[in-house]
C-alpha cells in the first residue's frame, strides 16, 4: 500500500473501495471526521424508481446517481483551508451505502465551515484511465474523450424527449470555459464554531438535494433538455446547479 507523507497542515485520508484502502500519514495527532451524504428528492431520502416532482413541476424517477468528491477541507472565516487533502478523490455513488461515507483523518483544529470539489483535477483529467475511485470501471470515464464524468443523473421522465422517456445527464468538462468542477463551501448549522477532539468521531451528516439539479442557479428544464452527454455551455449550467445540492444538516460527536 502506497504511504504518501503530507505537511501539517494537509488531511490524512482512509477510505475504503472496491476492497482497496487508500492511507495516508501525516505529521501531529490524529482526529477523525466522517463526511456522510444523504441524497434526498423532494425532502425525503432518494429512492430508485420512485416518481418525484422537481421544482419546476416535471415528473421524474432515478435510476443512476454518482459524483466525485476531491480537495476536502476546512475553514475557520478565512477564504483559504486551515487543512486540505489535495491527493484523496473519491466516487459517491447512491446506490452503494459504503460509498457514502467519507472518513478523513486530519490535525486537531477549530472550524466553522467545511469545504470540498465536486469533481476531479484537470491533470487527472488527462493522466489517462487510473484505479481505485477513478477506475473506468465506475462507469465515470469518457474513453472517447480522455475525461472523467464529475456527476452522473439517470432515470426517466414522462416529459423526456428521448427514447424509453429516459433522462440521461453525464455531466463533464475540464477546459477552460467547459470546466465543470465546482467548489463547495458549507457552513456549519447556526454559524457554529467546532472542535475536533481527540478519541471521538466527528460526523458530519450532508443533505444532497437532487431537485436542484433540475432548479437553483439554472431552470434546467427536462422538456428541453432530456439529455446532455459531452463537455459544453449546456453541461456548465449542470455543473452550477449541482454546486448547490448540498447543505450540512447536522454535525455531532460520536465515541
Amino acid at each position: 500500500m502506497k504511504t504518501i507523507v503530507l505537511s501539517v497542515l494537509a488531511l490524512g485520508l482512509v477510505v475504503a473501495w472496491g476492497g482497496c484502502t487508500k492511507e495516508t500519514s501525516f505529521e501531529g495527532d490524529a482526529y477523525t471526521m466522517r463526511l456522510i451524504f444523504r441524497p434526498s428528492a423532494n425532502g425525503e431520502p432518494l429512492e430508485f424508481g420512485r416518481e418525484y416532482i422537481n421544482p419546476l413541476g416535471e415528473d421524474y424517477t432515478v435510476s443512476t446517481f454518482k459524483f466525485y468528491v476531491s480537495h476536502i477541507g476546512i475553514l475557520q472565516d478565512l477564504p483559504q483551508p486551515v487543512a486540505e487533502d489535495l491527493e484523496g478523490v473519491f466516487l459517491v455513488d447512491a446506490s452503494n451505502d459504503a460509498t457514502k461515507t467519507i472518513t478523513v483523518n486530519l490535525n486537531g483544529q477549530s472550524f466553522n465551515r467545511l469545504t470540498f470539489q465536486v469533481g476531479v483535477d484537470s491533470i487527472l483529467n488527462v493522466s489517462g484511465a487510473q484505479t481505485g475511485a477513478l477506475d473506468p470501471m465506475n462507469g465515470m470515464f469518457w474513453t472517447w474523450n480522455s475525461g472523467y464524468i464529475m456527476a452522473k443523473l439517470e432515470g426517466t421522465s414522462t416529459l423526456s424527449t428521448s427514447p424509453n422517456s429516459a433522462i440521461t445527464y453525464h455531466i463533464g468538462g475540464f477546459k477552460g470555459d467547459e470546466k465543470t468542477q465546482r467548489t463547495v463551501q458549507l457552513s456549519l448549522p447556526q454559524q457554529q464554531e467546532w472542535v475536533l477532539e481527540k478519541g471521538n468521531v466527528t460526523e458530519i451528516l450532508i443533505d444532497v438535494d437532487i431537485d436542484k439539479w433540475f432548479a437553483s442557479t439554472h431552470n434546467m428544464f427536462i422538456l428541453s433538455h432530456s439529455e446532455t452527454m459531452t463537455p459544453g455551455p449546456l453541461s456548465v449550467q449542470y455543473a452550477d446547479n449541482y454546486g448547490n445540492l448540498f447543505r450540512i444538516d447536522n454535525i455531532v460527536r460520536r465515541q
